[in-house]
């Protein structure tokens, strides 16, 4: 596996799988990454069936949650016995919650919880979703704290594209070059041997970063540097003028733009390997091969 689709597939991710996108849409996740949860909705569609889908998120996905919403209609699927199958199939590997509408009968929802609770064990718990939107983004954002969705990273990094670049002056001399990765609190960028004279923990003012078009400037101190076969790869946190990291006001605004980043590149990957699935008849382990190297 490359380092980018390691770096990718790397870290506590959860799935949602077949939401209510009327009571839980889908920009509610921008929010959720800016509170240090990384998740995605997977759909129900043509391309590939569900199963599958579920095959290769645990395959690809080495720390994955997954949140079934049981009232979505998916014809052959039976959600129980579906669930307990993956819960046969992984064991250990998946941990698993289930999302339902809210119920008028508190004899149906006490069913359910126990069902999916007591009989089956989903971990993740089994969660009555409200008929008003507006109440959902707390519910879900306290099922993720509750079941510790941020993982062991402090910030989520995003795999840079191209389109991500910087630029600074030191000594008179004018340094530019495509980045690495970016999160709110750090980033990093390789550059030949030799080239760049810095000592740990020395400071560069009013860099000058561009990703994907969104441009701001910030100062960084450096905290580590390593030599690797494309140059030396230098890390750096932000730093503002009053200490610390990133003012509110850049936070602010970096929060979408690195949100959309990793959003391109989760799904991106996804799409790529639900395609060598289905059309070219792939296998999830002949999938597994290709991104081993």
């Amino acid at each position: 596996m490359s380092t980018s689709i390691k770096d990718i597939v790397v870290g506590r991710k959860t799935f949602f799988i077949t939401p209510d996108t009327s009571l839980i849409p889908e920009d509610y996740l921008e929010e959720y990454f800016s509170l240090g949860y990384e998740c995605y909705f997977i759909n129900n569609d043509k391309l590939l069936s569900l199963d599958k889908k579920i095959d290769i998120l645990i395959s690809l996905f080495k720390d994955i949650i997954l949140f079934f919403n049981i009232d979505y209609n998916v014809v052959g699927i039976d959600w129980p016995k579906f669930i307990k199958e993956i819960q046969k199939k992984y064991e250990n590997k998946v941990l698993i919650g289930i999302l339902y509408n809210k119920r008028q009968s508190k004899d149906e929802k006490a069913q359910l919880e126990h069902l999916y609770l007591m009989e089956m064990g989903c971990q993740c718990g089994c969660i009555q979703i409200e008929y008003k939107k507006a109440n959902n983004f707390e519910i879900i954002q306290k099922i993720l704290f509750a079941n510790q969705a941020q993982g062991r990273r402090k910030n989520i990094r995003a795999i840079c594209t191209k389109a991500c670049t910087f630029s600074f002056k030191k000594d008179e001399l004018t340094f530019t070059g495509h980045l690495q990765d970016v999160s709110m609190s750090h980033f990093s960028f390789i550059l030949p041997a030799n080239e760049l004279e810095l000592a740990d923990y020395e400071k560069i003012k009013e860099i000058q970063f561009s990703l994907r078009g969104f441009l701001f400037t910030s100062s960084a101190v450096l905290i580590m540097k390593r030599n690797t076969d494309k140059g030396f790869l230098y890390v750096f946190a932000f730093t503002s003028e009053a200490g610390g990291g990133l003012d509110d006001r850049s936070k602010q605004l970096l929060t979408p733009v690195i949100y959309q980043l990793m959003e391109f590149n989760c799904k991106n990957l996804l799409e790529d390997v639900f395609y060598k699935h289905a059309k070219q008849n792939l296998s999830i382990e002949e999938i597994e091969n290709i991104y081993s190297h």
